[in-house]
């Protein structure tokens, strides 16, 4: 009996240690965003979809979250170091996305930044996301270098000057198939946190 207690006690921390999307954490910006259950939805459309991490402004940063593409047409990024108003106009920030095969875009794994145009600051990997499956997108920031994961296995790493200041981060959804996100992770290292 006591073992099962303990079991079931162990069970319970471990299942209250899931991060789950807080809606008064996230201001959607641009786009349907729907909270589920501790998910996140966007239901997308033919342009940017952008929910933005309120009260978080970071430098040197961790951002993580579970993807599940439904099919073509779709996308994800994370965006972070952002600051300006207008998404296509003054708004400049680095990103880490993935598309599947659609309208606006092949295929391709990318880490760019919008100074406001937008640029490839790697080469990107030209391959399909896996569709109806939760894949892990993960972006390390500090000082000059970027290191990009997919399911903890590094795909990227590049030092960049541009933007060597404290911006917003959040998601953004480009394309108009429907995305699912759960599991956020974002945490600032300015601190040494």
């Amino acid at each position: 009996m006591a073992v099962l207690l303990v079991l079931l006690v162990l069970t319970s921390a471990a299942q209250a240690e899931v991060p789950a999307f807080k809606p008064a954490e996230w201001q959607p910006r641009q786009g349907r965003w729907r909270f589920e259950g501790g998910e996140l939805l966007c239901e997308g459309k033919g342009y940017s979809s952008l929910i933005y991490r309120r009260g978080l402004k970071a430098r040197d940063l961790e951002l993580a979250v579970e993807v599940k593409f439904s099919g073509p047409n779709a996308s994800a990024g994370l965006f972070f170091r952002a600051q300006g108003t207008r998404f296509y106009r003054d708004t400049t920030f680095y990103q880490f996305e993935w598309y599947t095969q659609g309208r606006h875009h092949g295929t391709r794994l990318s880490l760019m930044r919008k100074t406001p145009r937008w640029k490839q600051i790697v080469k990107p990997i030209f391959r399909a996301p896996p569709l109806g499956q939760w894949i892990k997108l993960r972006v390390r920031v500090q000082g000059d270098r970027i290191v990009c994961f997919v399911d903890d296995k590094q795909v990227f790493s590049r030092r960049d000057k541009t933007f060597l200041r404290a911006g917003a981060l959040g998601l953004h959804v480009f394309q108009p198939r429907a995305v699912r996100f759960r599991r956020p992770v974002v945490r600032s290292l300015d601190s040494g946190g």
